[in-house]
């Protein structure tokens, strides 16, 4: 299990910086602690956003906002303090995705927009907690965030480079991993016709 500051300390290696940081929450007093507190965040949650990690997969059945829904959509709904990328939204008693529209709301904040109520969300979620994380995506995070110290550490434009295109190299290698975690060859799952699914609520009644 990698803390935050071995990710950043082998990041820093990948740039080849010899610091050792102790801390970054708050930073040690270095220069490489006071950018990694600045980059991890943001690296971290685009690694994250990158691909619908099965660890950082999360479902919920979503709440329905009461107003009418914006033009052209029949409901909408909140999301969860911890998401971070919509990966699918599904009908109550169905596995098949449907018709979804993620916006942002200047009351509601970022909201999810449906055709269908109940409606469950597949998302990625933001997590902070580092020891939760594969050894595969660690070293995937540790070379996106070596891409973003790369310039403002070494001022080369060619390690930047170097230690971005290391990143999609590992982040496809994790990927695979992550991948090989589940099997779902062969699961046959219903097709949602929207003109006839009924959600379990209004089935109850008929």
């Amino acid at each position: 299990m990698a803390s935050e500051v071995d990710i950043c300390n082998l990041a820093l290696a990948h740039i080849g910086d010899p610091a050792e940081i102790t801390s970054i929450a708050p930073p040690d007093g270095s220069t490489q602690a006071a950018l990694c507190k600045k980059f991890y965040p943001i690296a971290r949650d685009e690694c994250l956003s990158d691909r619908d990690w099965g660890f950082a997969r999360r479902r919920i059945l979503m709440s329905k906002l009461s107003a009418t829904a914006p033009s052209g959509w029949s409901f909408w709904f909140t999301v969860p303090a911890t998401f971070l990328v919509a990966r699918s939204v599904v009908a109550e008693d169905y596995d098949t995705p449907t018709e979804y529209k993620v916006e942002s709301h200047s009351t509601h904040g970022t909201v999810i927009l449906a055709e269908v109520d109940p409606a469950e969300l597949w998302y990625t979620a933001s997590i902070e907690d580092s020891s939760k994380f594969p050894a595969a995506f660690v070293t995937a995070l540790s070379w996106l965030l070596a891409s973003y110290l790369a310039f403002p550490i070494t001022r080369a434009v060619n390690v930047k480079e170097i230690t971005a295109k290391f990143y999609i190299e590992m982040l496809g290698k994790a990927a695979i991993v992550d991948a090989n975690q589940q099997n779902l060859a062969g699961i046959n799952k219903p097709d949602l016709n929207l003109r006839t699914y009924k959600p379990s609520g209004i089935k109850a009644r008929t």
